[in-house]
């Protein structure tokens, strides 16, 4: 179960094997309903064959009967004392016939009574009754089957109660006018099926003559509705009720004879046989289908594995490392796989090893270095103007614009390399505050970015710089009011960021230059700006990739810009 369960965790082997099992299970389901199908046909033609046999059989039985009733009487036309011995018998009565027998001298040949007894002994005693039609009589002369006869002169009623119990075969009596008349034989059918059905002791026979109905042989199944069988134009298989099983039935009918046969008997009496080569036969049929599956379960099993452990393979290496795939004494598909997969991790391996470790360590050295490079002078003299100011007047602002520089101080020094951009911008507007008190009414400044972005993660100290750039190249000592604005927005996929003031221009060849510096190029030419904008660049390069766009212009109507694109920015 749990190999089945492992591979079935795999769509590729879930749909294969679970189709499989459909395809298969349909092909059993029809081979066994073809073969099934099968055993009943050859288990009804079986028992069909064998009740055509036996009502052939009841039918030549019959037509022999008849036959020797026709040589009997083309005996007894061509011997005279026997024809005049019928013929004394047929114009009397049965007391008559004795007293004249009686009187008459004792004949040479055999009587007419003699010759009768003989056919009706012949028959199988299926004679029961011949009939005399006189014109003035009807004369009985009835058989039972120990060959006791008795005459009696009957009534028509009688005579035609007595025609209804069996086939009627009759001759006409025609030989001279006083001894016109007609004699009937009555052969009772039953005996003739009897002797042709009577081998199977199981069966149930019904034998249909009219409205009259016969049960013969096994009466078990004698309720049945065999004249409804009979109706029925082909033999097939019933169902009499719960208990008795299935059963097979046959129906025969004879024109010649008047009368039909109808034969019940067990289905299982013809099914046993071929049941158990049906049997034999699911049963090797579900082992075979038992022996492929396991095989197939095995192989999927292995397989899926296998597939597992490519695919933790893969997973590891997007997150812990590169682990190699056990391939063993695999030597297939899935084997070449794993082999080149353990080839392509080797590459990259070497590769990590060659480059990227190199590279990681080379811009973290490059960060430090970067970092480092703030003009401490910045510091020195912001802190001797702060000190001049204090001594020429008293003023409570040299106290807080102190704790500003301060406080910027300390978040340059202690604060973590990757922070928040709120966090940059609160640095960048403490440095700001600090030349508003420098610059008293001469500078103004205004932040305009939203707080949706605030929460991108970008490297520490990179605005000011970028602000200082302004005031060491663009601010002149005069009574000009300075603006400095640095707002934001978010675009399609990204942000981008303005710095801008109202103050100085630069001209075509300078921005050429410069935007030149705002590349890849590792062969730009220096400038002399401090720590610079090229070093910005080079430290938001470092840290968000090819997402990054750096570009200045100059600002209309009067200033300058420095425009920032960041692509597909990560919030922290």
């Amino acid at each position: 179960m749990s190999k089945l369960s492992s591979f079935l965790r795999l769509k590729v082997y879930r749909r294969t094997f679970l189709l499989y099992l459909v395809i298969v299970l349909v092909a059993i389901t029809t081979l066994l309903f073809v073969f099934h199908s099968n055993i009943m046909s050859r288990s009804l033609e079986s028992y069909v064959n064998e009740a055509d046999t036996a009502f052939a059989q009841a039918e030549r039985q019959l037509t022999s009967v008849t036959s020797a009733i026709d040589n009997f009487f083309t005996h007894l036309y061509a011997s005279s004392g026997l024809r005049d011995d019928f013929f004394r018998f047929f114009g009397s009565t049965p007391v008559e016939y004795v007293e004249k027998r009686l009187q008459s001298a004792p004949p040479q040949y055999a009587t007419y009574l003699d010759s009768c007894n003989n056919l009706v002994s012949d028959s199988g005693y299926c004679i029961r009754h011949i009939l005399y039609y006189t014109s003035s009589k009807i004369v009985d002369m009835e058989y039972n089957a120990s060959g006791y006869s008795r005459y009696q002169i009957i009534t028509p009623d009688a005579a035609k109660a007595l025609c209804r119990t069996g086939y009627q075969y009759t001759r006409e009596i025609h030989w001279n006018a006083a001894d016109a008349g007609k004699v009937t034989f009555i052969i009772d059918v039953s005996g003739p099926v009897q002797n042709a059905y009577g081998a199977n002791p199981a069966q149930t026979v019904c034998v249909i003559q009219g409205d009259n109905q016969i049960i013969l042989g096994n009466h078990h199944y004698a309720d049945l509705d065999f004249g409804a069988l009979e109706a029925r134009s082909r033999q097939g298989r019933i169902y009499p009720g719960a208990g008795r099983g299935s059963l097979l039935y046959c129906a025969h009918h004879t024109n010649q004879f008047s009368f039909s046969v109808v034969s019940v008997v067990p289905a299982w009496d013809y099914m046993e046989g071929p049941f158990r080569e049906f049997t034999l036969f699911t049963a090797a049929l579900l082992l075979v289908f038992a022996l492929i599956t396991m095989l197939y379960v095995r192989q999927f099993s292995s397989d899926s594995k296998f597939i597992e452990s490519i695919l933790s393979s893969i997973v590891q290496a997007q997150s812990e490392g590169f682990q190699p795939v056990e391939i063993g004494k695999r030597d297939d598909e899935f084997a070449s796989i794993a082999t080149h997969l353990n080839g392509l991790y080797e590459h990259l391996n070497a590769l990590i090893q060659q480059k990227y470790v190199l590279t990681i360590r080379q811009q973290r050295t490059e960060m430090q270095m970067l970092s480092a490079q703030l003009n401490p002078h910045f510091l020195y003299n912001t802190l001797e103007r702060i000190r001049l100011r204090a001594l020429l007047e008293s003023n409570p602002a040299v106290a807080e614009a102190i704790a500003d520089l301060g406080l910027l101080y300390r978040n340059i020094v202690k604060t973590e390399p990757v922070i928040t951009l709120q966090k940059e911008l609160d640095i960048t507007r403490q440095y700001l505050d600090l030349m508003s008190f420098l610059y008293e009414d001469q500078f103004l400044y205004h932040l305009d970015v939203p707080e949706e972005i605030m929460d991108i993660s970008t490297p520490k100290i990179w605005m000011q710089p970028i602000v200082e750039n302004f005031f060491k190249h663009n601010f002149q000592h005069d009574s000009s009011l300075k603006v400095i604005v640095i707002s934001g927005e978010r675009l399609n996929g990204g942000i981008r960021l303005k710095f801008f003031d109202n103050c100085g221009k630069i001209s075509d060849e300078q921005l050429l230059q410069l935007n030149q510096l705002f590349t890849d190029q590792e062969d730009g030419e220096e400038t002399s700006t401090g720590i610079g904008l090229q070093n910005v660049y080079s430290r938001l390069r470092l840290f968000y990739g090819s997402r990054l766009e750096m570009r200045i212009e100059n600002n209309k109507p009067a200033g300058v810009c420095i425009q920032i694109l960041l692509k597909n920015e990560v919030t922290s």
